[in-house]
Order: C-alpha cells, then sequence, then structure tokens
C-alpha cells in the first residue's frame, strides 16, 4: 500500500514485490513448473520412446498412479515364481527336508523288528493251527498281511531315501505299496470271522447261533469289499511329506506312501476289530467256559487300542506295535482252539 505527503509518495515493499512480477517472470515461474510436471511424469511412468505430448500435456503423465503401485506388486509375482523354479532355494526352504537330527537307521530298524516279529507269529501260526477254517485262514492271512506291510515301509526307508530325485525308485516303491493298502484293508474285516469262531468256542453266548456266524461272515467281506470300492474311487496313494512340526520326530526318517486323501472310514474296520476282540474277550472271561481264551483275545484288543490312541508321531510306531501284538495275543487263543490244547 502507499501513502501521500507533500514531498510525494512513499510504498511499502509489498508493493515494490507486485510491481516485480511482470509478464517476464510469470513466462519463467510456468516454464519451471511445466518442467517439474515432466519430471515427476518420468519417474512415474514406465520409460517408453520419446512422444511430444509429455511436453505439450505434461498433467496427463501424472495420471497412472496405480501402475506405480501395481508394478512392484507385479515384480514381486514373478521374482516369486523364478525362485520356486530354482530347486536348491527350495529344497533348503522345504520343512519336509529338516534334519531331526537322529540317526536315519533307528526307524526302518523299528519296521524291520516288527517285521521279524510278525514273521515269528505267522511260523507259530503254521504249527499251532490244526483244524483248518475259515477263521484260521483269515488269521494267517492278516498276519501275512502285516508281514507285507512293515516290510515294506522298512526297505523303503533302507532303500529308497532318493526317490524325490529318482522317477523309477518312486514308481517301484509305489508299486510294492499298492498292496500294503490292499491285504490289509481286505484282511482286516475277516478277521471278525476269527473272533467270531474263538468267542463260539470260548462260550459266548450270542455266537453260539449259527445264523449269527454267517451273518459276521456275509458282514466281513461286504465291510471289505466296501473299503475297496472307496479306495478305487479315490485319488489312490502317495509319497507321504514330513512337512510338519514336530521337526525331531523319528518318522521323519520314513520313505513309505499314504492315501491321497485319507479319510477316516478307512479305519473303521480296525475300529471294529479291535473293539471287537475286547469285548468278546471280556465275555468269554464271564462265561467261565475257557477264560485262557478270553485273557488272550481281550489281551489282543487292549494292544490295538492303546498302540493306536497314543498322540501324534508316537502312533507312527506304536500303531503296527500294537497290530503286531493283537496277532500275538489271537496266536496263543488259536493254539487252544485252533490246535486241539
Amino acid at each position: 500500500s502507499c501513502t501521500h505527503n507533500k514531498i510525494g509518495s512513499r510504498c511499502s515493499p509489498s508493493h515494490n514485490y507486485y510491481n516485480m512480477i511482470t509478464p517476464k517472470y510469470i513466462s519463467i515461474t510456468l516454464a519451471l513448473i511445466a518442467s517439474s510436471a515432466v519430471a515427476v511424469g518420468a519417474f512415474t511412468t514406465t520409460r517408453t520412446s520419446f512422444s511430444p505430448t509429455s511436453i505439450c500435456y505434461p498433467v496427463l503423465q501424472l495420471q497412472p498412479r496405480a501402475s506405480f503401485v501395481s508394478t512392484p506388486l507385479q515384480l514381486l509375482k514373478k521374482d516369486m515364481a523364478a525362485t520356486e523354479d530354482q530347486p536348491l532355494l527350495k529344497a533348503v526352504e522345504n520343512p519336509a527336508d529338516i534334519d531331526n537330527g537322529k540317526n536315519d537307521l533307528i526307524a526302518p530298524s523299528i519296521y524291520a523288528a516288527y517285521t521279524a516279529a510278525l514273521i515269528f507269529i505267522i511260523y507259530q501260526l503254521r504249527d499251532a493251527i490244526v483244524t483248518k477254517t475259515l477263521g484260521s485262514t483269515a488269521l494267517a492271512f492278516v498276519t501275512g498281511a502285516l508281514i507285507w506291510d512293515n516290510l515294506i515301509i522298512s526297505i523303503g526307508s533302507f532303500f529308497f531315501k532318493d526317490i524325490d530325485t529318482n522317477p523309477q525308485k518312486y514308481k517301484i516303491l509305489k508299486w510294492l505299496s499298492y498292496p500294503r493298502f490292499t491285504f490289509h484293508a481286505i484282511g482286516v474285516p475277516l478277521q471278525l470271522i476269527t473272533v467270531a469262531e474263538m468267542g463260539k468256542f470260548a462260550g459266548v453266548g450270542f455266537l453260539q447261533s449259527d445264523v449269527v456266524q454267517i451273518g459276521i461272515i456275509l458282514a466281513s467281506f461286504a465291510l471289505a469289499i466296501a473299503d475297496r470300492l472307496k479306495f478305487a474311487r479315490s485319488p489312490g496313494i502317495e509319497q507321504t511329506i514330513w512337512d510338519k512340526p514336530p521337526f525331531g520326530a523319528l518318522e521323519r526318517d520314513l520313505v513309505k506312501f499314504g492315501y491321497v486323501e485319507p479319510d477316516f472310514a478307512y479305519v473303521i474296520p480296525a475300529i471294529i476289530l479291535a473293539l471287537s476282540n475286547l469285548i468278546v474277550g471280556i465275555v468269554a472271561l464271564k462265561s467261565g467256559v475257557d477264560p485262557e481264551v478270553g485273557k488272550w483275545m481281550a489281551f489282543a484288543g487292549l494292544s490295538a487300542l492303546i498302540g493306536n490312541a497314543l498322540p501324534g508321531s508316537l502312533m507312527t510306531f506304536t500303531g503296527n506295535l500294537g497290530e503286531a501284538g493283537m496277532q500275538f495275543g489271537l496266536l496263543e487263543a488259536a493254539r487252544i482252539v485252533y490246535g486241539g490244547l
């Protein structure tokens, strides 16, 4: 603003500042703003060939902010995809490759011991069974199936450690593993016939009926067939991958196959068999006709139930131990029932 007196007029500094704003200064300022907009646009867009529009319309260069955000995400996706294609890096980061710190021979040696014990049992059955029936045959069949089950897990863990990188060995072990599941799944329901025959011999009341005996035979075969039909409609089996804790578990040294889609229905026959042994054994003990048979049947049922009831990675070993214990208990009962002792 300006003040007037006799000497003349006097203007404040602000008035002088505005007087300095001339068209020349305005044009320089606009040029600086335009060049700054061009520079910003160069950092916010993908580098392409030079286009005059980037100078004529600099504001347009500020619009594609989304590309500035999405570009790093796209780069990250490409980086992750490239990482998956690097076998060495994947091997290091794969939890399944973590060493449990234990000797690799311990786990398969345990299954080798189970195999040896079951071979002993089936050898003893050969001499124990004098009277051959459907039940005694089922008992021998299941024992043989368990021998194959434990044997394949054992040799798989001894000689097939490299199936991840050896397709031929992978194929061989997979085909050797199919009978594991088939024999086991068929044999377990059929061993209910063994339980029924032993219960009848030991004086269990409801098992004295021929109609009940025939019904159990038919139900056992139906259960075995239904189980295998379910398996035939499933995706099959695949290598068991130990990629979950506890990473110090002994089972991580085992090389074996399992169901692609585990289903509780697959274990129902085993549960029925264990409970049948236990219940029939207890009833046989109370009947007093042949308590020795009842004692060994109860032992067989408890062995299977306890072995498969333990938690987590322990059951990998105790489950098979419980099955061996069940077959041993039934062997001792068979000496009486089928051996005429």
